[in-house]
């Protein structure tokens, strides 16, 4: 599958096992472009091994009930999709919920309708395979990714404790029906 910009052909792939090292490494680079900037660096520090590490991500990688979408531009990767199908939290209702669990570009690559191509395939997949709500979690100081969703239809459904290193955070539960 492809997807043009005014300037950019981007590729979308599977991920695979094989490519944990590459999530480990572009998870984090997009985690660290968006919120170093609003954090300590000791708790981004503390933080990051705990979640983007390739074991981590390998072993996201093998659970039956997660999908990565990698996308391309010339063999590079600049952005990805994590998908979830394990049950959701009490907030969310739903018989058959669908997670976006990470919606990650690279900062270069935003505002080239990237994003809105992938969000429209994560509604799209939700729907093709049955799911009658799609959810996720945003950082509830993170207003462009909160508006984002919003134009989307996702509403406010609750709240969760993030912790980031040693800060306490809080983010929020947002989800939509299909």
């Amino acid at each position: 599958m492809a997807f043009s910009s005014t300037d950019s052909v981007f590729t979308f792939r599977p991920g695979t096992v094989a490519d944990a090292p590459l999530l480990a490494d572009l998870g984090w680079r997009t985690f660290d472009e968006t919120f170093a900037t609003y954090n300590k660096p000791e708790d981004m520090e503390a933080f990051h091994p705990t979640m983007y590490a390739p074991e981590l991500q390998a072993a996201e990688l093998a659970e039956a009930e997660t999908e990565f979408l990698i996308v391309e531009v010339n063999g590079e990767a600049v952005a990805y999709v994590k998908w979830n199908t394990a049950p959701a939290p009490a907030e969310i209702p739903g018989q058959k919920p669908f997670q976006i669990s990470r919606l990650y570009l690279l900062q270069a690559w935003t505002g080239r309708g990237l994003g809105d191509k992938l969000m429209q395939l994560s509604l799209e997949k939700a729907k093709e395979n049955g799911h009658d709500v799609v959810w996720l979690t945003v950082w509830e100081s993170n207003e462009r990714a909160i508006r984002f969703y919003q134009k989307y239809g996702f509403k406010e459904a609750g709240e969760l404790t993030f912790v980031l290193g040693q800060d306490v955070q809080r983010d929020l539960y947002m989800m939509r029906e299909v």
